[in-house]
């Protein structure tokens, strides 16, 4: 399994009923539309991440210990990010002069004028909300507990 360093997931869990608790669960089903066998809604889950495959298994992982069956995929959003510009010394003349540069000076694409403007962009990116419903299998045979 590949895994990424930097990446990292938030996630929201509401609790339809918290009263009612449920044993945890060792496999949770993903689900890309509403089963026909009966069941009980128990929890939302709402995650911000990198990756949908991320944001699907981390939602599995927090259903696990709500005691679902399954988590039910209710909808995907693709956020984009636009580009920030930072500071970057090497663009600023008051720092490096021309002379000192290997190669000549940097005309701003923007029309800032003849001297570089101090601030470069970093890429823009996309973001992921995934929301999901966990779902209990009516026909499972164990019954919550109150807490």
């Amino acid at each position: 399994m590949l895994t990424s360093g930097c990446a990292s997931v938030s996630t929201q869990i509401v609790e339809l009923n918290p009263a009612q608790k449920y044993p945890p669960t060792d496999s949770v089903e993903v689900l890309l539309q509403k089963p026909t066998r009966p069941h009980t809604q128990i929890a939302l889950i709402e995650s911000r991440g990198s990756s949908e495959a991320e944001l699907l298994n981390d939602a599995r992982e927090k259903a696990k210990v709500l005691g679902a069956d399954a988590i039910v995929k209710l909808e995907t959003d693709r956020i984009y990010h636009e580009p920030v510009p930072i500071y970057d010394p090497w663009y600023d003349p008051f720092y490096w002069s021309y002379h000192r540069r290997p190669f000549g000076p940097f005309y701003s694409p923007w029309g800032w004028g003849a001297y570089p403007y101090p601030y470069r962009y970093v890429g823009g990116y996309f973001s992921y909300v995934l929301k999901t419903s966990a779902i209990r299998y009516s026909d499972t045979g164990s019954t919550p507990s109150k807490s």
